[in-house]
């Protein structure tokens, strides 16, 4: 849009289909909307709307495709990747999808919740509870991030292990296309062989191809209870032998298995007051276990109070330690004791940032290729800045190495050799070991380039054929994803 009469009449339109309070622009677009989460990114849109209905998000798409104004879905603005960035490009239109916010059904037979892209993970959580179900998509955004945001970028988190990341829990869809058209793939069939997968090419596409509005998400059966564990291991491989020895006893339930290198472990402790450690000193290298019931048997307790499963769990513990995969565990014997653990875990992040900047990665690989990626990083970061502030950690089940690193432990900013080592030794690993350089986090602005040259190329051109096909005037997040 360059004329100001055009510029009226769009804002005009804007206003008649979200109602003048929910169109901003100029000093009435809030800090909130000009920044991402960790304040890596500023945005600069020229309108923010927020649409109430698809109905809504629809016709704001008809009036950016007749003015080829281009398009930014957001949703709690939790992203790590600067996916949802104005930027500097002009005239962009930032739609936050925050008032769409309802779970419009919930089926307790079929086991699926519909809901809309602004609803909050967490309430989605407390949603399926009242409904004696569980939404098992965790992460530790889940306080802000949107299920639009997290479908859109295939979010993953602490239970992939058991029930798969964002993708897996997509039933179905209600996408908004960049010609304002409504594609209803709702119903939560089970079996449909009717095409292409449609569902799970919009799942992971970070707003380029389509605008989510609603989803079917899947729910399952609410464990009657857990047992959780800290426990201490010799090295990686070890870590990997106990999860399979863990998932071998238990049929499978394991709900969790997330790697805790040392630094992580002492960063937590010194940061976070309202946690108690563990452990009376520093284990080099951890794990945090988590097996839930298989049956009403597991969730008895005996004289005492203690679980069946938590008996069970502390007998494979045994094992483990006999046969020299675990080393010390400290087992929670009550709700409390296992929410210390998981805050522990889910609040990482804060602790770091705490400490200062770091290079933050997310990146998988092959789990059984996990001990050798992770020695090669370590010994990469080694040889490039004596005494380097290093990380590693992540959902071992699913491969997904989180690895935060910061030369000197100082601020990488500082340091700009040393920290583009750090990241071109990220990219050595994830290329010698046949990983990904995104995980769960997505793409953005933050790895198109990097994904660009690691991609394989013919993957890479379809990739592009399919953004041209769905999306030809490139108004659905343009400069986000590919390049």
């Amino acid at each position: 849009m360059t004329g100001s009469a055009e510029v009226t009449e769009f804002t005009h339109r804007l206003i008649e289909i979200c109602g003048k309070a929910h169109v901003l622009t100029g000093d009435a677009i809030e800090p909130r909307y000009r920044r991402d989460w960790l304040g890596l990114y500023e945005s600069h849109p020229l309108y923010v709307v927020r649409p109430d209905s698809t109905r809504a998000v629809a016709a704001i798409m008809k009036a950016c495709a007749a003015t080829k104004t281009p398009v930014i879905p957001l949703g709690g603005n939790s992203g790590l990747t600067g996916a949802t960035i104005a930027g500097e490009a002009e005239g962009i239109l930032l739609m936050s999808l925050e008032r769409m916010n309802n779970v419009r059904t919930i089926d307790t037979d079929g086991q699926v919740m519909i809901a809309e892209a602004g609803c909050i993970i967490e309430n989605l959580h407390k949603a399926a509870d009242q409904a004696g179900l569980m939404f098992p998509l965790v992460f530790g955004a889940k306080g802000t991030a949107h299920i639009g945001g997290a479908l859109g970028t295939n979010a993953g988190g602490l239970n992939v292990i058991r029930y798969g990341n964002a993708r897996a829990l997509c039933m179905g869809l209600e996408v908004v296309t960049a010609s304002g058209e409504v594609m209803d793939l709702l119903p939560a069939l089970k079996k449909n062989n009717t095409g292409y997968d449609l569902i799970n090419l919009m799942v992971g596409s970070e707003g380029t191809l389509g605008i989510i509005t609603a989803a079917s998400l899947k729910l399952v059966p609410r464990p009657e209870a857990y047992a959780t564990a800290m426990v201490v291991v010799p090295d990686v491989s070890a870590a990997l032998k106990l999860m399979n020895f863990v998932q071998a006893r238990t049929a499978g339930r394991v709900e969790a298995f997330e790697l805790f290198g040392q630094l992580m472990y002492d960063l937590c402790v010194k940061y976070l007051d309202h946690i108690t450690a563990p452990f009376s000193y520093s284990p080099p290298l951890s794990v945090l276990v988590e097996i839930a019931a298989g049956s009403a048997e597991d969730a008895k307790t005996d004289a005492d109070g203690k679980l069946a499963l938590t008996q069970q769990l502390e007998d494979i513990l045994g094992e483990a330690f006999e046969t020299g995969i675990a080393e010390d565990a400290v087992i929670a014997y009550s709700e409390t004791q296992r929410r210390n653990l998981w805050t522990m875990r889910e609040d990482t992040l804060d602790a770091m940032q705490r400490h200062g900047n770091w290079l933050l990665s997310d990146v998988s690989f092959q789990v059984s290729d996990l001990p050798g990626a992770i020695a090669d990083l370590e010994a990469a970061f080694a040889a490039i800045a004596p005494g380097p502030f290093c990380i590693a950690f992540g959902h071992m089940g699913d491969g997904n190495l989180h690895s935060c690193a910061r030369p000197y432990d100082a601020d990488p900013n500082d340091h700009p050799e040393e920290a583009e080592a750090i990241k071109q030794a990220l990219q050595d690993a994830v290329v010698k070991w046949r990983g990904s350089i995104s995980a769960e986090h997505g793409i953005g602005t933050d790895k198109q380039a990097v994904m660009r040259e690691l991609k394989d190329p013919v993957a890479y051109e379809m990739l592009k054929s399919i953004k041209t096909a769905l999306d030809p005037d490139n108004l659905l997040n343009p400069g986000k994803l590919l390049m």
